[in-house]
């Protein structure tokens, strides 16, 4: 009987560590709910640090600001850029998936999110893998929180654009400008190098779509004739 009871309070006990771990992860995780996961690959997505930009020009898809200032931009080209807050370049982080991706700060630590496996990786400053969870919640994560437009840390206020304007409630596949203002003054931090941004693309993708419609019917119309 006290050996059931012993084991029962070391039930409890390692079910109260495990709450206060995802609470805590749920606090600092950028408002998400991560479970620890069990990978057999210590790299998943085959994470590889390196000292030099080679991403300068890409363009955005979301971006970070840490407690202390630092800015990680995610790039088109499946790479992460770590910069100051004055943005000199600190650490590129790239990987390799087939799905929609991003990142956030955890502290002052980088967090990776692959989107359809909804998997979240911390790595540390040599780009490995240090703990891999599972994101659990909130449902629309990706849009609400990973993709925020804009974001305010400290006295500053960051925000990605597009150049030739568009709808500042809307997301795009990408972005060509990230600014920051303090104080009514404003600074544009990065811009991509880029002939289309992420408004005109959308329009020209929807504009093929149309004309791929239209031929589609025409082609229709035209065999029913013949018929």
């Amino acid at each position: 009987m006290k050996i059931f009871k012993f084991n029962k309070l070391i039930y409890k006990i390692i079910l109260l560590i495990s709450i206060i771990n995802i609470i805590y992860i749920q606090v600092y995780g950028a408002e998400l709910e991560l479970e620890h996961k069990n990978y057999h690959d210590k790299n998943p997505f085959k994470f590889k640090i390196s000292y030099t930009w080679t991403s300068k020009g890409q363009t955005i898809k979301s971006y970070d600001v840490s407690e202390h200032g630092q800015i990680a931009i995610v790039f088109s080209n499946k790479t992460i850029g770590v910069f100051d807050n004055d943005m000199n370049f600190i650490y590129q982080l790239s990987f390799d998936t087939n799905s929609t991706y991003g990142a956030l700060w955890l502290g002052e630590n980088l967090l990776f999110i692959d989107l359809r496996s909804n998997t979240a990786v911390i790595c540390d400053d040599d780009g490995a893998p240090k703990s891999i969870y599972t994101i659990t919640a909130p449902d629309n994560y990706y849009n609400d929180i990973v993709q925020e437009r804009s974001r305010k840390q400290g006295n500053y206020y960051y925000y990605c654009t597009n150049e030739s304007g568009n709808n500042s409630m809307a997301h795009y596949s990408y972005y060509t400008i990230l600014k920051r203002t303090l104080k009514g003054r404003e600074e544009i931090l990065y811009k991509a190098n880029i002939l289309f941004d992420g408004v005109v693309a959308e329009k020209l993708y929807i504009l093929s779509l149309v004309v791929i419609i239209i031929i589609w019917f025409k082609g229709i119309r035209s065999f029913r004739r013949k018929n």
